[in-house]
């Protein structure tokens, strides 16, 4: 930030951003939780205006659209525990209609809060314009603590979400569905921090698809990657601001070779890349992993039989991240400089970011490996263990995962491998022309990492769905705005409507009252004559009466 303008401002948003999730965390009352939530979804606002004040008001209005569902939730909360007091509202049974509308509607704000789908379009839009130390407090850390902490006391603490209900099944829909689709979306992107954005949406899902199994392994699971998510992807988003600041560009189509350049950047996205991907032995893999069991452990209750769709779904968009991270890391550290960066090096060298801003993504790199491999021994003893009750014993696990030893193993393959790769005789190596139907490749017929994965985007049954959501036709904002507006044009209408039958109506009663204003002409005969005449009438009136 220190080459923004208006950087003072940010600092002063990341005090107050950071006070005000102190005070919804540690809140024990439901209005001063609500008085919080509403200065933090301000907050956004004010963040992202630093970039775009378009994006802002996009993110605002989702946010605050789903911020209006959570407070109607919080007010059938109260009707239904008869509370404010959050510490008191414990495990309410979710069997009638208003603890139901209650559950929904507080859901909707924590998994807004949290980025996952359809609340997640404010994200890649950001990403185009807000600093990246924006995107690495807020979409890829801060917003997921707080959403994914206030989901886990809705499902933990206000109600008592049982395992295979219509409820997890929800829950369990929305994570897999954000998985893949968010997945999908970043496969195919070009620019470094949309295709960073597009995975912190994905994550979310993993959150939400552990808490949703009702299991306390998978609910530990999902606060784990919570913790994971945070750690790895600010290292991630820090790594593209040290591209950013050296490069002055983060598209992958212009980047290449900058592994030699800078290195320590390199190898901490390359740890960071891994454990988002969920390579052992790195914290992702770990907290993965108890998702999986937490799936299985639900498949074995009854109701259970759904769990293999949301397994394959889990695990084939680790595997999505993965190829994803591999076009990444390819096309930004270990392919041949781009023409961009050729121009670059034979102005000026490229360096390495400075200490301070390396110092971060260290810390952050080393707690991806400290994090999983002595998982047992830091995060799950100190802080997910207490907070879950009834979480088995690692022993009692479905799947029994040993980091350590698993480490030192796979270090004593690579050991093993090295030497043996020293040791062999192997031929010079012969490099010849390559070269299609006899004539040479130009650069226009090689395929780059970063397009490789263009096939999947023109992929048939997928083509149409790419268009239309780089398009924005599957953007919730514009529907709610479409639909706001669609409010607006009928109450105009009936606003017309109205307008119309009060201008008849005073059109009647004008039209009566010049009819009955003939009759008065200020004559004195006149007005005797239509006494009289009244009078006539009213003792006919009479007389008929009394004869009947």
């Amino acid at each position: 930030m220190a080459e923004k303008p208006r950087k003072r401002e940010y600092y002063s948003y990341l005090l107050l951003t950071a006070s005000a999730s102190a005070g919804a965390v540690l809140a024990g009352n439901l209005i001063v939780f609500l008085l919080f939530w509403g200065i933090l979804g301000v907050l956004l606002y004010a963040f992202l205006s630093l970039g775009s004040s378009k994006v802002a008001t996009k993110g605002l209005f989702i946010v605050g659209a789903a911020d209006f569902a959570l407070i109607l939730g919080a007010l059938f909360l109260y009707r239904l525990s008869g509370t404010l007091a959050m510490d008191k509202i414990q495990s309410l049974p979710i069997t009638s209609g208003l603890a139901t509308a209650s559950f929904v509607l507080l859901m909707i704000g924590a998994i807004a809060k949290a980025g996952a789908i359809p609340f997640h379009s404010w994200i890649p839009d950001a990403a185009d314009e807000v600093p990246i130390p924006v995107m690495a407090y807020l979409p890829a850390s801060l917003d997921k603590l707080l959403g994914i902490y206030f989901l886990t006391r809705i499902c933990l603490d206000f109600f008592k979400l049982i395992p295979n209900t219509s409820l997890s099944y929800l829950l369990m829909f929305i994570g897999s569905f954000t998985i893949v689709v968010a997945v999908m979306m970043a496969l195919v992107q070009h620019d470094l921090k949309k295709l960073l954005s597009y995975h912190a949406i994905s994550q979310v899902g993993y959150m939400v698809l552990g808490i949703g199994t009702g299991v306390p392994l998978g609910i530990a699971g999902g606060i784990f990657h919570m913790v994971n998510n945070a750690i790895y992807k600010s290292c991630l988003f820090l790594g593209g601001g040290s591209i950013e600041y050296n490069v002055k560009t983060t598209d992958i189509d212009r980047l290449g070779g900058l592994a030699k350049f800078m290195p320590i950047t390199f190898i901490t996205v390359l740890i960071a890349a891994f454990s988002i991907s969920g390579v052992p032995p790195f914290n992702g893999f770990f907290s993965k992993w108890m998702i999986y069991q937490g799936i299985i452990e639900g498949g074995k209750m009854q109701g259970g039989g759904g769990w293999i769709i949301w397994l394959v779904a889990a695990m084939f968009g680790s595997s999505l991240t993965l190829a994803s991270f591999m076009k990444l890391i390819h096309g930004t550290f270990l392919s041949t400089e781009s023409k961009e960066i050729k121009e670059k090096l034979s102005r000026e060298k490229i360096k390495e970011s400075s200490s301070s801003m390396l110092f971060p993504m260290v810390v952050l790199s080393a707690l991806c490996v400290v994090f999983g491999i002595f998982a047992y021994h830091i995060p799950l003893k100190l802080f997910i263990l207490p907070s879950v009750p009834g979480l088995p014993a690692p022993g009692e696990w479905i799947g029994w995962w040993q980091p350590g030893l698993a480490t030192l193993l796979i270090i004593l393959g690579i050991i093993v491998g090295f030497i043996i790769y020293l040791s062999a005789r192997v031929k010079p190596k012969r490099v010849s022309e390559g070269y299609i139907g006899g004539e040479a490749i130009s650069p226009g017929m090689e395929i780059s990492g970063v397009d490789f994965y263009d096939t999947v985007r023109n992929f048939i049954g997928l083509r149409r769905l790419y268009k239309s959501a780089e398009e924005g036709k599957l953007d919730i904002y514009k529907g709610m705005i479409s639909f706001a507006r669609g409010i607006g044009w009928f109450l105009w209408g009936l606003d017309r409507l109205t307008d119309l039958m009060w201008r008849g109506l005073s059109w009647v009663v004008l039209i009566v009252g010049k009819g009955i204003s003939l009759a008065h002409t200020g004559i004195l005969h006149t007005y005797l004559a239509w006494y009289l005449g009244g009078i006539v009438i009213l003792m006919l009136i009479l007389l008929t009466g009394l004869g009947g």
